[in-house]
């Protein structure tokens, strides 16, 4: 191969990989976007969570500096919020569409080769039998353990508190950046401010609604 050959071959493979990046980045840009706003709204719906999100990050990262990847591990609280974000409000309530490879019986109802196979992540998410009675509330607390350290998430759950991403083969392969993208997003948001109920001409908090903000799709 002639030098000039080489040198096209190295430039083709850097634009290769440039387009591959910013291909996989767009392709999670607005769920994680997405999930931000709900955890936004979180935050202000339920200021008590809040408070105890600000309580251990001033402990463990201190008001003279921003928080790092570095305190994640120190930071259970703040990941068991992302956890229940997650879990409360999936962004993709009946996931990505799939087809059987092959044909299959599930529970007594024969599935052919070739069907198309929609997921009910939020029934999955929301499932009383694996959350309890609160299933459907808010409450980042039983993602942890007596002492406030992350637990181990419902084996239905392949361990993570919630199944948003998916199961199986065609798990979200871009679930770690997703998960470490909100982390240090909302732990940089708390760090440097406290979120609060907007407030109409007369001074009173306006109501925020957490059940029928829903416009558009289905659940």
């Amino acid at each position: 191969m002639s030098f000039l050959a080489g040198q096209l071959l190295y430039v083709y493979i850097i634009c290769l990989i440039h387009a591959m990046t910013r291909h996989h980045s767009s392709a999670g840009a607005e769920t994680t976007s997405t999930s931000l706003l709900w955890w936004t709204l979180a935050m202000i719906a339920f200021p008590e969570v809040q408070r105890r999100a600000h309580a251990e990050i001033d402990a463990v990262v201190g008001r003279d500096r921003l928080p790092t990847f570095a305190d994640a591990p120190h930071l259970p609280y703040v990941h068991a919020i992302i956890r229940e974000i997650l879990r409360w409000r999936p962004v993709a309530p009946f996931s990505v569409p799939h087809a059987a490879t092959e044909e299959d019986w599930y529970e007594g109802m024969y599935i052919p080769k070739g069907t198309v196979c929609i997921s009910n992540l939020w029934h999955c998410n929301h499932d009383r039998t694996v959350f309890g009675k609160d299933a459907d509330e808010f409450r980042p607390e039983r993602h942890l353990d007596k002492r406030g350290e992350l637990l181990l998430g419902p084996i239905e759950t392949y361990q993570a508190g919630h199944v948003s991403f998916g199961f199986g083969r065609r798990i979200c392969v871009g679930k770690d950046l997703a998960t470490d993208s909100l982390f240090i997003d909302t732990v940089r948001i708390l760090w440097a401010a406290k979120l609060e109920q907007a407030r109409d001409e007369n001074g009173k908090e306006v109501a925020l609604d957490i059940e029928t903000i829903v416009d558009q799709g289905v659940v």
